[in-house]
């Protein structure tokens, strides 16, 4: 498995990265942001420790779901006008493919990414109730959308994010398909992604 060690900047602590495409990471005991630059790391952003809401998810921990052994690598909170949720990045151990659950009020969601070359329809012109026709070729009913910004991340992840950063989500049903479509504007760059529900059991967590 790839790996590499890292110290924070800020506090010193060891912070690992386990996927070649990591961008970012996120310290689990100062709350540091920080970018992968070459062989070391370079801060950026204010330092911020996420709230523990006694999540049954943690940074490091493993199980398996579907029959695949997946590790969870790191975690993205998201806060919008009616609370917020948690993204956590998990990669397959068969493979290594990389997913995201996401967690909210006691609801789990598995999320893959869709093609890169899907493109999200018009934040502003989009409405809810509305179907609009994606570039993968899915048609969305889009049951919701609102303006997000992320509240910080910790461990792994694959993009670069800092806390406060704009995160405005579109979200729906895939037509004819019943899937999740959940499509996210970040600073820079969108990402699609396609998914469905599960229960917290399924995961047959590790202790």
């Amino acid at each position: 498995m790839f790996a590499r060690e890292f110290e924070c900047p800020s506090c010193g602590a060891p912070m690992s990265q386990k996927t070649p495409g990591a961008k970012v990471l996120g310290c689990t005991y100062c709350g540091q942001t920080s970018m992968i630059n070459a062989d070391s790391l370079q801060a950026v952003g204010d330092k911020h420790l996420l709230i523990d809401y006694g999540s049954a998810l943690s940074i490091g921990q493993s199980g398996t779901f579907e029959g695949r052994d997946f590790l969870l690598l790191g975690r993205l909170r998201i806060d919008y006008k009616d609370g917020f949720w948690d993204e956590w990045f998990v990669q397959f151990l068969d493979d290594g493919e990389e997913a995201w659950i996401q967690e909210d009020d006691g609801s789990f969601m598995l999320f893959r990414e869709m093609d890169n070359g899907s493109e999200s329809p018009d934040f502003e012109s989009i409405q809810v109730g509305q179907t609009v026709s994606l570039s993968t070729g899915h048609q969305l009913f889009v049951t919701s959308k609102a303006r997000a910004q992320v509240n910080g991340g910790e461990g792994e992840l694959p993009f670069i994010v800092k806390r406060g950063d704009p995160a405005d989500f579109i979200e729906g049903i895939a037509v004819g398909r019943g899937e999740v479509i959940s499509i996210e504007v970040l600073p820079g760059e969108t990402h699609a992604f396609i998914g469905y529900p599960f229960k917290l059991h399924e995961l047959s967590l590790q202790p």
